[in-house]
């Protein structure tokens, strides 16, 4: 899965739709953590935060990038309502990044649904600028309150924040990781970073099952 030359051009993007199918407390709990980085980064680096567009909106304007939060799922029904969006930006110079929940145990799945994300994008001539894959399974919205650099979030937030850098250059989250003089070694062969839990799956699963039990309440 080769990224397309123009996603290794850095390029400043003003206007960016973040948009997640189906929509979920995960997938948005992981979109919200990237916007939060992305805001603290720009306000640390004295940089204009890009304007989160709606594409909903009636007035959403132009979109110079775009993040797609999927799970590993991605059905037909799923790839429908994203080639839908992409139809929109086909033939541009629209970057595209994608936050991949990966809710089974093997690979396989996230696999496939990268696959066909990334030939819709082929296909409109779009930049495919590669993304993360997040292995926690479900339920990871119930770390919105954990420390993001604590020892339940620590991995995806460090992935996240690979991604946050390829936003705010414009371009693959490896030749962004090599343009700002950091280490490449976490992007895979697919140009993708994969972050797993930090602690033993059946310790993991037990955490998360402890602490969906507790924010149940709440929904």
């Amino acid at each position: 899965m080769e990224v397309t030359a123009r996603g290794d051009v850095p390029k400043t993007l003003h206007n960016i739709a973040f948009v997640s199918i189906p929509e979920s407390a995960d997938l948005e709990f992981l979109l919200w953590d990237l916007q939060d980085a992305i805001a603290a980064y720009a306000q640390l680096s004295g940089t204009a935060l890009p304007r989160p567009i709606d594409l909903e909106a009636d007035d959403a304007g132009a979109v110079d990038g775009m993040v797609l939060a999927v799970d590993d799922a991605c059905d037909d029904e799923a790839m429908i309502a994203v080639e839908e969006i992409l139809d929109r930006f086909k033939n541009t110079d629209a970057r595209v990044y994608v936050v991949v929940q990966a809710l089974s145990k093997n690979t396989k799945q996230a696999d496939e649904a990268l696959d066909r994300l990334y030939r819709a994008c082929i296909l409109r001539d779009l930049p495919w600028c590669d993304g993360v894959v997040i292995c926690a399974g479900s339920g990871i919205a119930a770390l919105r309150h954990s420390p993001r650099m604590g020892l339940l979030r620590r991995p995806f937030s460090e992935a996240m924040d690979k991604l946050v850098g390829a936003v705010r250059m414009g371009c693959s989250i490896e030749h962004a990781q090599l343009l700002g003089g950091g280490n490449a070694e976490s992007v895979d062969a697919d140009g993708m970073v994969r972050a797993k839990p930090a602690l033993p799956a059946p310790i993991w699963h037990a955490i998360m099952k402890c602490l969906g039990t507790r924010a149940q309440p709440d929904i």
